[in-house]
């Protein structure tokens, strides 16, 4: 999921910058417009964040009804929005091209503000023991497919660069450096805090791939995934991984140029990423746009107005029919789901209670 409004070619390396810490405070107003929707998240029934436009501006929404009504919970930030991370319904992270990462502990009532050593890249938080640890995996923007990454860890209240990925005709300081080749699809660790991944997808057939590290992301590996060589000749697309009662489950696709039809591969490992075994599959005449893991059984694969569903880990599947146009799907549950659709004038957001047979408009 692309999710930087604007992307730039960043050619220098920009390492330090000081940090401060400022309060933010702005009322929450309600939004009067129709809504245009870039990304939404849903935490619960009733609650749920989005990142969208308001008159022009970027801006940062709330709702606490389901997705009927919607209020402006945004900083005073001047600049474009490329990053956040949602974490429940009080905290949130929002990552501005001026190197300005915002958080909010009071469902953005009052914001906090650091300055930091990155505009662009994907945020990662996780509560671990009551204590907020935060990653952030730096891009310097793509260039002929390929994004040059670093990755910084928040130490003591402050984003310090703990791996240096490779860059064109550079040697890294890093051991076993995150690579240059290819596009940084998805970016998460496990509960541990010690054990992460990152997805690699290449515009070259056999070439996607996983990284792994075992000790909070100072080092990296290529995971050998020996399942994955029936796909030498194929091009793989990744998602992002997700982890579901202790297994962790990773949805790739690959095309055949030669029958011209995609396979959507489910990957599974229950020994934290050390081992992968296949748990399901099916053949498409399309590319997905997305993948969504519920749980351990119920997976849905969005195409362009078609939404596969399956509940019972992959042995069947059924086709759903979704409101035109859309572009994502957000599930609490299995019966529980919104759909985020693109319009002429803006973005319309649908819900369903019974698992995406039937949808009702929100707005």
């Amino acid at each position: 999921m692309k999710k930087a409004l604007v992307i730039l070619i960043i050619l220098t390396l920009l390492f330090g910058g000081c940090q401060t810490k400022r309060e933010v405070k702005e009322s929450n107003t309600f939004h009067k417009l129709i809504p245009n929707f870039q990304y939404f998240q849903m935490i619960d029934r009733n609650n749920g964040w989005a990142i969208g436009e308001n008159m022009g501006e970027n801006k940062v929404f709330i709702t606490n009804d389901g997705g009927t009504t919607w209020v402006t919970a945004s900083t005073s930030a001047i600049g474009d929005i490329r990053e956040w991370f949602f974490m429940d319904s009080d905290h949130a992270w929002i990552l501005y091209s001026n190197e300005t990462l915002y958080k909010t502990e009071d469902r953005g009532k009052n914001w906090d503000a650091d300055e930091v050593p990155f505009g662009m890249g994907k945020l990662f938080f996780i509560n671990s023991g009551g204590e907020y640890q935060g990653w952030a995996l730096k891009e310097y923007g793509p260039a002929s497919g390929n994004v040059p990454v670093d990755v910084y860890k928040l130490i003591n209240n402050k984003w310090t660069l703990i791996h240096e990925g490779e860059l064109p005709n550079s040697t890294s300081a890093s051991p076993n450096p995150l690579p240059y080749e290819g596009e940084k699809k998805s970016f998460v660790f496990l509960p541990d805090v010690k054990t992460g991944f990152i997805t690699v997808e290449r515009c070259e057939p056999g070439k996607s791939s996983l990284y792994m590290t075992t000790d909070g992301r100072y080092t990296w590996n290529k995971k050998i995934i020996p399942l994955l060589s029936r796909f030498d000749e194929e091009y793989i697309s990744v998602y992002s991984l997700k982890l579901v009662d202790g297994e962790i489950i990773w949805p790739i696709s690959a095309f055949d140029d030669v029958r011209g039809d995609f396979e959507e591969v489910f990957l599974v490992s229950k020994d934290n990423g050390n081992s992968w075994k296949e748990k399901a599959s099916f053949v498409s005449k399309n590319s997905p746009r997305e993948v969504y893991v519920v749980d351990e059984e119920n997976w849905y694969v969005l195409f362009e107005d078609e939404l596969f569903k399956t509940n019972n880990g992959g042995n069947t599947w059924e086709k759903l029919n979704i409101p035109q146009g859309t572009f994502q799907i957000q599930f609490i549950d299995n019966k529980t789901v919104w759909a985020l659709a693109s319009t002429s004038g803006g973005t319309n957001l649908f819900y369903s209670e019974n698992g995406g047979y039937t949808w009702d408009k929100k707005f």
